[in-house]
């Protein structure tokens, strides 16, 4: 039933569910084509050779929105514990939502770093023989990814299942699912960032602030996109209404995550451009802040700090918080504020000078933007298909007629 509710909507749903699917296959088929280029283009070369990536900047456009959509994912936590452990009401009708959500973030997560990062699916299973190894932080972060998608999947579905019979939701599902996934959320962005702080050659890495400043800015764009999504959906569901309340207490949270993000970033422009001995961990903070070789990579990191410190400044402001549309307006400021952060500006930074003090600019192609786009639709897709019977078993759980909403 829930598989068949997805798939049920309004010739608007069906028409976005036709372009998502559209721009999906469109991501697929350049992911296939630069697979097998050897064969289509006759020449020697395909894969990730056809990317802007090389041997000194191994990582980009695919691991950056892995990283951010880690967070997205572990911010789901927040709605669960302000429903079933402070008992709100307004965050119980849509604590499904947040877990719904994880879904689909870690959906993009692992079909970005095990197909189109890795190339072929198939690397993946030569690693399997091997698999745990308790000491490589991959195969930890494989393990906390994994087991955490599961969770939030039992989890939609148990909520689901009780709340479209009208019934509450059993103690004996609430407390095992907070008590296991807050740590696993807060494991899988803290996992995410120990694979890059450790590795010596990489200074700009090389800070314990790296694990709690992905934390701090997941808590800050996870609930950013789910206030947009539920602002969508009052908008285009009829019946479904959110209070008020849950948006200023939602923008309380996004507040707060953004100031300690923008005090972590400060705190790590003030080590580098005050004290530091480290002349390569220097020459990098200069590449992000000033964008020497890369120019749009501090145009984007100002991005960040820009639109981070705007965001936290129109959130103090009485105005902002008696309207929906403007509590939105802020999160999506945030969201692309943390895309800003999250993504690029992490990741470049450290591969530039290389090791050998080599300076290969990265610029992704558009066989990366179109596969990460696909990829993003697929995540969405999925995000809809499942939202959907959430929202429907939310209203008939708690939209009764007459209820106060």
């Amino acid at each position: 039933m829930i598989i068949k509710e997805g798939f049920r909507g309004s010739r608007r749903y069906y028409v976005a569910m036709a372009g998502l699917t559209l721009l999906f296959i469109y991501g697929f088929y350049l992911w296939f084509f630069i697979q097998h280029a050897p064969v289509f283009l006759h020449k020697d070369y395909g894969g990730l050779a056809l990317t802007g990536m090389n041997d000194s900047v191994p990582w980009g456009l695919y691991i950056a929105f892995f990283i951010f959509w880690v967070g997205v994912a572990a911010a789901g936590i927040a709605f669960a514990i302000a429903a079933y452990v402070f008992q709100n009401k307004e965050f119980m009708k849509i604590a499904v939502l947040g877990e719904v959500q994880a879904v689909a973030a870690l959906i993009i997560v692992l079909v970005l770093v095990g197909l189109a990062d890795l190339g072929r699916p198939i690397r993946a299973f030569f690693e399997l023989p091997f698999l745990p190894n308790l000491r490589s932080m991959l195969d930890w972060d494989f393990i906390v990814l994994s087991t955490y998608l599961i969770i939030n999947l039992v989890a939609a579905y148990i909520t689901i299942h009780y709340y479209r019979q009208d019934k509450p939701l059993p103690k004996k599902f609430i407390i095992p699912y907070v008590v296991i996934a807050a740590p696993f959320a807060i494991g899988i962005h803290t996992v995410t960032g120990f694979i890059s702080q450790p590795l010596t050659a990489r200074p700009a890495w090389n800070s314990p602030l790296l694990a709690p400043r992905y934390v701090a800015t997941a808590f800050a764009a996870g609930p950013a996109i789910l206030l947009i999504a539920l602002y969508l959906a009052e908008k285009y569901v009829d019946g479904f209404h959110v209070s008020l309340d849950l948006y200023r207490k939602t923008l309380y949270l996004i507040a707060g995550a953004t100031i300690v993000g923008l005090y972590f970033t400060f705190s790590e422009a003030q080590e580098v451009f005050w004290y530091t001995t480290e002349p390569l961990k220097w020459w990098q903070s200069k590449e992000l802040f000033y964008g020497m070789h890369i120019p749009y990579l501090a145009v984007i990191e100002w991005i960040w700090i820009g639109l981070g410190a705007a965001a936290v400044i129109l959130s103090f402001i009485p105005r902002t918080h008696r309207s929906k549309g403007s509590i939105v307006f802020i999160s999506v400021l945030v969201v692309i504020a943390v895309i800003a952060e999250k993504t690029l500006t992490t990741l470049l930074p450290a591969f530039i000078p290389s090791t050998l003090g080599e300076i290969r600019p990265y610029y992704p192609t558009p066989i990366e933007y179109g596969i990460t786009l696909g990829v993003h639709a697929l995540g969405i897709i999925v995000y809809l298909w499942l939202a959907k019977p959430a929202i429907k078993a939310v209203m008939t759980h708690y939209f009764k007629p007459g209820a106060e909403h």
